[in-house]
This record gives C-alpha cells, structure tokens and sequence, in this order.
C-alpha cells in the first residue's frame, strides 16, 4: 500500500511510473484495468517451459528440502522466515531494464537476489525502501533483541536447529555477494530501522541512507465528526470506542490479545466497545467487552469512518517498523495508545500525539488508555498535534519531493542513464 500511495504520488507530478508486481491475492481487477500496473513476467508459479519447470522443481525440492531441516524443531521464538532463493530465475529484462532507475519495495519471496542482481547493468542506480528488517538479515522480517545479522547471522532463533553454518548463514551470505559494490540508495520510513540497515552487514559499502516516511493522502485520511462516523458504522453513540487494526485478527504478532486483555481491563463505567478491522476473527474468550468487527477494510472512506469514530486508536504490536495505521489514525483525529517498539515512538510521541507501554504488557496498555478516556481534552490536544505531525512529515506530497531528489541524484550519478520508453526519451524529473 505505502508503494502503491507512492507511484500514484508520482504519476501525479508527471513523473514516468510503472509499478511491477507479483500476482496479486487481492485487488486483481483495479491493477489489470491500469496501464501503470504490470505483472512481473516471473511472477507465475513456475516458468511454462518443461525443461525449466523440471529445473525449477529440483531447484525448489531442495530448497523446501533445507528449510524443513532447519525450521524443524523448537525454535527460540516465532517469527516469519523468507530466504532470497526463488525456485526459478528472476532476471531484470526488457522493459523492466530499460528505465532510469529501479525502486525497490518489498520484494521478499517475490526476486531471486543472484539472478536478478546478477542481470543488472552495472550502473543501474538503484533505490531500495526497507519496509522491515528482511533485506538486512539472513531471512527473519524482525530480528528483536538478536544482533547477528550484524556479522553474518547464525544460531538464529527463527529456526528449529540453529547453529554457526545454519539456513540463516547461508542466506546472509547470499544476499551479501548479490549486492556486493551495487550503487544503492537505502531508504527508510523510520530512524530507527535507518540505524539498523547502517549496522547490517549484508548491504555494499557503496550505500547511502535516507529516513523518508511512509506517505498518505490528506484528501483520503482527514477526521469525521465522531457522531456521524459512530452512526455510519452502527456503533454505540455515548461510551468509549477503542480500535484495532490488522491485516489478520488473528496474527498474534500484532498484539490483538494483549488488545482484549487491555480494553477488558478498563472500567465498567466507560461502557467500552472494542472496534476492530481485519481479516478474520478474533480470539475468543478474552475480551469482556463488546466488539464490532468492520472487516477487513480497502476502501479509504470506510477506513477513516473507523479511525473517526474511535475515542483511542490501539496499537500493541510487538514489533513495527513506523504503522502505517497509526499515522491513519492520527490523520484522522484520533490518539494513539501504543507499545513502545521500533521506530512506533517517531509517529506516536509519548505525552504529544499519543501515550506509550511497555512492550507486550497489556496492564501498561491498559493504563495508558484509562489516561486517554479520562482527559477530552489531552485527547483533542493529542489530535491536533497528531493531524500536524501527519501534514509536516507524512503527506504524499513531502514523501515525493524527498523521492523526487534521490532518483535525480542516483541517475546523475550512474554511467549510463537509459529513458524509460514510455518517456519518450524526455528526463522524468524535470531537471
């Protein structure tokens, strides 16, 4: 979403985008009906020629082969692993290479890092937006308190037989010769994954970073009287609403039960609703109060409903990167209480936009949301510092002028700078 938010930002400052993806699970017909979006000529299952779709199986058997040895057993913690082996090649051709310069999003599970590396001029410039932590490390999207993937990871926690030569060295290493003396701008939405990606040790000495938030559009996210939202979406009109957000309700990474247990916690007298959107449902057995459950939520009018009626936006992941959904919330009115986890303390800043916990401790949470329902006005106060920190820092128009001037100073800088053909050879940036 925040790739997509980008290109479209792009498109409307006349700058040439084209956005490759893999094929989608979701929103299939809106990206076929746009000229702007194209499937990835790689993105199908396993390539249609015999000889390569038998090359592929063995290449795939063995890689499920090696993550069954390694994941089997009883790992450290849980957490999700993507290596940068693909069952089949996926090499830079054509279209695709013929353009100024390639932006890179989340590409886990989607490229191949030897062969699509590998089939980069050597002075592609190339620029690289860290959504989490998988490009710096072996395989892990989040490495919490492990500080491996610094040298060259090892004894990972992910997996299930951890050793010095395990799944997570190899893949570290891999990824490390891909990238070896690439030209490449890192860029992150949050500080604090910027230091991070600093510390690894998989990305080339030939490297600049950059910190450029995630943006969203203030004509899509902007606040709604709570009455209205509240009667739009069936909701309660007196009492506390407290929203949640997640891709799925039942990801516990997420912190949807330390959600439940926090909203239980709070007086009877604030006659709690808990407001979720998602996919799925939630766990049962947890909450005590009332829950409203929207839905998994794409459509932006019916998502700043949701972050309009609510009183306090929750946010208890254990581990995040910035939360996109935090920022939605805050654009539309709405504080946030949160975990005090990754770069969360540069969006929700604890006592101005929003009140931090400690992480994964649902009294802690609790408590801070008693503060919130307690005090109007540090709500509305929290509001207004919130709607300005999302103009200043998080519009789409400010993420594109900062893109704007990576992109023209990666094509200065290369060798040979090729137009993208639908530019019709002019320089997309303007310059």
């Amino acid at each position: 979403m925040a790739a997509r938010r980008l290109h479209h930002g792009l498109l409307a400052e006349g700058i040439e985008s084209c956005y490759w993806h893999a094929e989608p699970a979701w929103d299939a017909g809106p990206l076929a009906e746009d000229a702007h979006y194209r499937l990835l000529p790689w993105s199908m299952p396993a390539p249609r020629h015999p000889l390569r779709l038998g090359r592929a199986l063995l290449r795939w058997s063995r890689e499920r082969l090696l993550r069954t040895i390694y994941r089997k057993g009883k790992p450290q913690r849980s957490g999700m692993y993507s290596g940068p082996v693909r069952p089949y090649d996926t090499p830079l051709r054509g279209d695709l290479a013929a353009c100024d310069l390639v932006h890179l999003h989340w590409v886990s599970r989607i490229v191949d890092y030897r062969s699509f590396f590998a089939s980069l001029r050597p002075a592609m410039p190339l620029v690289w937006t860290l959504h989490d932590m998988q490009p710096l490390t072996g395989g892990c999207h989040h490495a919490f308190d492990c500080e491996r993937f610094r040298e060259g990871c090892g004894f990972c926690p992910i997996l299930g037989r951890p050793g010095a030569r395990d799944l997570s060295t190899r893949d570290h290493a891999i990824k490390k010769a891909a990238l070896a003396g690439r030209p490449l701008h890192v860029v992150t939405p949050s500080h604090w994954l910027e230091q991070l990606a600093r510390g690894s040790s998989v990305l080339p000495t030939t490297v600049s970073f950059h910190t450029i938030r995630n943006g969203i559009s203030l004509e899509q996210f902007f606040p709604v009287a709570k009455p209205a939202a509240r009667k739009a979406l069936g909701l309660p009109e007196h009492g506390l609403v407290v929203a949640f957000a997640a891709e799925s309700l039942r990801n516990a990474p997420k912190g949807i039960h330390e959600f439940l247990e926090a909203i239980s916690r709070l007086p009877a007298d604030f006659q709690v609703t808990g407001l979720l959107f998602g996919k799925d449902e939630p766990p049962v057995g947890i909450a005590t109060v009332p829950l409203v459950n929207l839905g998994f939520l794409t459509d932006p009018a019916q998502q700043r409903l949701a972050f309009s009626a609510a009183d306090i936006f929750a946010l208890p992941s254990h581990a995040e990167t910035i939360s996109q959904t935090a920022v939605e919330a805050l654009a539309c009115g709405t504080p946030v209480a949160a975990f005090r986890v990754g770069g969360v303390p540069e969006v929700v800043r604890h006592g101005e936009t929003g009140l931090l916990a400690r992480p994964r401790d649902a009294v802690d949470l609790a408590e801070a949301m008693r503060t919130l329902a307690e005090n109007p006005a540090l709500r509305q106060q929290m509001a207004d510092a919130g709607q300005r920190l999302v103009r200043e820092e998080f519009a789409v128009s400010v993420q594109v002028r900062r893109y704007r001037e990576i992109y023209a100073e990666a094509v200065a800088g290369s060798l040979s700078p090729k137009p993208c053909p639908a530019s019709n050879g002019h320089n997309p940036f303007g310059e």
